[in-house]
């Protein structure tokens, strides 16, 4: 009974937090007139300089039809482009234009509740804080991969080196 009691505070917490990260996301980018997969596209565009539509669904962690979508409506609203890769026809890159580079770097300084939180937390129990930043990591290694968690590092030095 025990094991059943803990998968059901685990999912509904898991819910719940995951709520409150989607609800600020969403926030920050609908003050751009976004959404939050399309403003989460034009960050990892401006990360990757070009990115193709796989490497998009594979950091956005979306499919491939998802990415095409969201790229479609980025594309009229002016913030992306897409070009075909000389070499082979098959690939895309997707790049910010002036307007999307405007619209994602207006994003960089919003402020995230969540993160507020987590701030707090960090200052009352500094090594609780440190030990859920190391399960979150290891929670996304076990499922998303290496690759995916060496995207996020090197993003974060990027984030660092440019708006810090």
């Amino acid at each position: 009974m025990k094991y059943m009691t803990n998968l059901h505070a685990m999912l509904n917490h898991f819910r719940g937090a995951s709520k409150v990260i989607e609800a600020d996301w969403q926030n920050v980018a609908n003050s751009v007139g976004l959404t939050q997969a399309e403003l989460h596209t034009l960050w990892m565009v401006y990360f990757e300089e070009r990115a193709s539509i796989t490497t998009i669904a594979n950091h956005g962690l979306w499919d491939r039809s998802t990415v095409m979508q969201v790229v479609k409506r980025l594309k009229e609203k002016g913030l992306v482009s897409v070009e075909k890769d000389d070499q082979d026809l098959r690939v895309s890159y997707v790049i910010l234009t002036e307007e999307g580079k405007k619209r994602q770097t207006s994003t960089a300084t919003a402020e995230f509740s969540f993160f507020q939180f987590l701030q707090e937390l960090r200052l009352e129990d500094e090594e609780g804080y440190y030990k859920l930043l190391s399960f979150i990591e290891k929670f996304n290694r076990n499922y998303h991969g290496e690759e995916y968690c060496e995207w996020v590092e090197k993003t974060a030095k990027i984030f660092d080196e440019k708006f810090s």
